[in-house]
């Protein structure tokens, strides 16, 4: 049976840009961790793309957005050498985008032979929070070195090797400036907008100030087909067609411009398939674990 990877990919010769899913789920995973409602029973039972870990995005090869608790599982079954990743963008302090225990073995005796020796580490000053009190107990001084702390304020533009990353707000958690990322590389451009809700027209007018033609949006969908609306901190498929709408009256989108769907509830009710048939008149394609995305 032939098994299809979309990948947001260009080859080495003409300037890579390639976009990995590595986990498409909400905080409680799908099927979540404790529940036996009928969506995560299904789940468990049929497998294959129901079942979905914590969400995480790769970019190349070099580049992750957020890393929960489900990382090395990912590394795993996707293969990676997740020594090769230089730079992670954290969205949030959230233990399922921010799990920082992990970098406690990024090096000797954990780890030998890396293929690059240190790691930056981004983030909101609630994300440093996390991160030093989720090591203190266990971080060796000679590991702490290897792993590079920068804060991150909302529209900051940070430059990461052959990266463009700008910050934006995200609607997520009262108290907590959290973020949002479009990351650009030889002139490709891709906007990461889960674990957001509503974002406010100021946003957009900003982002449009600020770059130029997006050519992949990947978009929060945690409450399935359901319209969350104004004041959630999350959204559903109605909503993220409201936001490319946004995007499209500021030039930012068009009809080359890829719309991807992620980060799912079981609250949602529908397992993929049936997602897939529910967006298909709205345009967008849904991630699963391991999707990639060519364009």
């Amino acid at each position: 049976m032939l098994t299809v990877r979309l990948s947001i990919y260009y080859n080495d010769s003409m300037n890579a840009f390639s976009v990995t899913y590595l986990g498409t789920a909400a905080a409680e995973g799908l099927p979540a961790v404790f529940c036996n409602c009928p969506t995560c029973v299904a789940a468990r039972k049929s497998g294959g793309r129901n079942v979905r870990t914590r969400s995480q995005i790769l970019i190349c090869d070099d580049l992750l957005i957020d890393f929960p608790m489900d990382t090395y599982m990912h590394a795993l079954h996707n293969g990676l050498d997740l020594s090769r990743v230089k730079h992670v963008f954290i969205t949030h302090s959230h233990m399922d985008h921010c799990y920082a225990q992990d970098f406690t073995m990024h090096g000797a005796p954990y780890a030998h032979d890396m293929t690059e020796p240190n790691v930056h580490l981004y983030g909101n000053a609630d994300v440093l929070a996390v991160f030093a009190e989720q090591t203190r107990r266990e971080m060796h001084a000679d590991i702490a070195s290897t792993v590079r702390l920068h804060r991150l304020s909302p529209y900051e533009r940070t430059q990461a090797d052959a990266y463009t990353v700008t910050a934006l707000p995200a609607r997520h958690t009262v108290g907590e400036d959290c973020l949002t990322y479009l990351v650009e590389k030889h002139g490709k451009r891709f906007l990461q907008l889960n674990d957001t809700g509503i974002l406010p027209d100021d946003v957009y007018d900003r982002l449009r100030d600020m770059t130029g033609h997006i050519d992949a949006v990947s978009f929060d969908c945690t409450y399935g087909y359901y319209r969350r609306g104004e004041g959630g901190r999350h959204m559903g498929a109605p909503d993220a067609a409201d936001e490319r709408d946004k995007l499209a009256a500021r030039g930012l989108v068009d009809a080359d411009t890829k719309y991807i769907l992620t980060h799912f509830s079981h609250n949602g009710g529908l397992n993929h398939d049936e997602l897939c048939e529910k967006v298909r008149p709205l345009g967008f394609l849904v991630a699963y674990d391991g999707m990639k995305i060519e364009l």
